[in-house]
């Protein structure tokens, strides 16, 4: 039976002193800004006017029966800002050359003596991140620049916090004042667990949230108080996992998708409370939670990445499906996508699901049905009936998104009064056409060079300068009707020549609705609305419902 948790009331600076502590590799790394350091210092500041205690909060601790070091699995963030202040007062008081009080602070607070070594070691360990900007601090180097590092500009911040409140060497004993304050009166409630699954029960009981945590954060430890003799699994796949996305809101986002995927809507505030239910109670939740969260880990990643291995074994090509999700950011879709690829066993089957999707929501983009929230509960409600056995095909996840579906005459006429569009989609939306083209003509695809590669330019018909002094032509010069794709050796000192001037360029294009601009007599605003209703009749085949 594990030994009971110990629960005491201790000194901040204390536990800095009496302590061997270390942040879990797996943990954040420290992210409190400049609002939260000077409030942090501006709270101490007035509890030593009115001469009085400052209850920092709970901090939670894990033995660890491996090292000598517990682990910090609450109260990161604040122990870290102490170690930062307690470095900056001593190379504060070493500037006034009071060198033995700055001694007396890096070997009580700092570094202790360690006998197995025979060398002086941190008292605080922090992330493999935070680490080696630590170690600059406590070796007093050359700090990395500005923004950098949250754990640098911290101690930028109280140096200038010193600095005013300590301008000359005559106030050093304010500095020695600061450090009493921290060994005697920032109080803090100190728990200690067994090990790292008890601490974290203890974090969930406690509730002690805090500013300074994020979604990702409660998460993390709602998973991992659960997840008992099964936690080195756990904290092993959830290190694999979130390590894949370079910021936390990303993560939140993936792990908000999944859970729409099989439970409906959610907002990202509900988020937490909701995903409490969804994960479940016990180790085997927890457990078989992460496995759910890494089998869908591979599909999201995949709608980001064209050369995903997902779709290297099947034998049809899906590159421009996942292009239009990045380039339109259809991402309100990825609940039902997540679901089909769970639910469906047969990857093709998802894949093809997938495919449909992105053209019925090409379909909705230019009709105005994506916006807001809408789109994304409409896509929930459909991933919902997916998981839960209610829509097994194509046809059955289109009446579910009724709501969003488009019909060809709506799209050709939405389509048509479409107004400015960025480059790159304007690329994809001309690359699908040229193939909605050859294909009405049952003409191979074959010999067509890759839209989206650098080889392939986007052509302005009416230069962007002829535009600059007419209000009537800059109301079109950037619509599609104005633009062609053009490969970049034909377009090479075209530049802002008139259109007449680059008709005999575009007649060697081998894109078939590039090339038969060349019997064009002219270009202007009649002529880019009457190509536009073209493209538009082309793109009901293009992004076929």
């Amino acid at each position: 039976m594990a030994d009971p948790t110990q629960f005491d009331h201790d000194r901040i600076s204390h536990l800095l002193a009496d302590r061997w502590l270390e942040v879990p590799a797996f943990q954040r790394s420290y992210s409190w800004d400049e609002g939260n350091v000077i409030d942090f210092l501006s709270d101490m500041e007035t509890a030593r006017k009115k001469k009085s205690a400052y209850f920092l909060g709970t901090v939670v601790f894990a033995n660890d029966k491996e090292s000598d070091r517990q682990k910090i699995v609450d109260g990161q963030q604040r122990l870290t800002t102490t170690a930062i202040l307690l470095v900056a007062i001593r190379d504060r008081l070493r500037d006034f050359k009071k060198d033995k009080s700055a001694t007396h602070i890096d070997e009580t607070y700092l570094r202790g003596f360690d006998l197995a070594t025979e060398e002086y070691v941190e008292r605080l360990i922090l992330n493999p991140e935070d680490q080696p900007v630590y170690d600059i601090l406590l070796a007093r180097g050359e700090l990395p620049e500005v923004g950098a590092s949250k754990l640098a500009d911290a101690y930028r911040h109280v140096v200038r916090y010193l600095q005013k409140l300590a301008p000359a060497e005559a106030d050093h004993p304010k500095l020695i004042g600061l450090t009493n304050q921290l060994e005697e009166s920032v109080q803090v409630l100190v728990a200690v667990a067994s090990d790292l699954p008890e601490a974290y029960v203890i974090f969930e009981t406690l509730n002690d949230r805090g500013a300074d945590l994020t979604t990702a954060d409660l998460l993390k430890n709602f998973l991992f108080s659960q997840a008992k003799h099964n936690f080195s699994f756990v904290q092993a796949s959830w290190i694999k996992i979130s390590g894949e996305f370079d910021k936390s809101e990303d993560f939140v986002k993936f792990i908000r998708y999944d859970y729409m995927s099989r439970n409906g809507h959610v907002t990202a505030r509900g988020l937490y409370k909701a995903m409490q239910s969804d994960i479940g109670v016990g180790p085997a939740k927890a457990k078989a939670y992460i496995n759910r969260l890494d089998e869908a880990r591979k599909v999201y990643l995949a709608l980001r990445d064209v050369d995903s291995a997902l779709w290297d074994s099947l034998d049809f090509d899906t590159r421009d499906y996942v292009l239009a999700l990045r380039r339109f950011g259809l991402e309100s879709s990825y609940p039902l996508i997540l679901a089909a690829f769970a639910q469906w066993k047969d990857h093709r089957k998802a894949t093809k699901l997938f495919m449909k999707v992105t053209n019925w929501s090409v379909r909705a983009l230019f009709a105005g049905k994506l916006g807001g929230s809408v789109a994304e509960k409409a896509f929930s409600v459909a991933a919902k009936q997916v998981s839960e056995g209610k829509a097994n095909n194509q046809e059955d996840v289109k009446r579910a998104l009724s709501s969003l579906m488009v019909e060809d005459a709506e799209f050709i006429s939405d389509f048509r009064r479409y107004g400015n569009v960025t480059l790159p989609r304007a690329k994809y939306l001309l690359a699908m056409i040229e193939r909605a083209q050859r294909a009405k003509g049952g003409e191979s695809l074959e010999g067509l060079p890759d839209w989206s590669s650098r080889s392939v330019t986007l052509e302005h018909l009416m230069p962007r300068a002829e535009a600059k002094n007419s209000e009537t032509k800059l109301g079109y010069v950037e619509t599609l009707g104005n633009m062609a794709l053009l490969e970049k050796a034909l377009n090479k000192g075209l530049e802002d020549k008139p259109f007449e001037n680059k008709k005999s360029e575009y007649a060697k294009s081998v894109f078939k609705v590039t090339s038969v601009l060349a019997n064009e007599p002219s270009w202007e605003k009649a002529d880019v609305d009457r190509r536009m209703e073209n493209l538009a009749k082309l793109a009901a085949h293009a992004w076929p419902a």
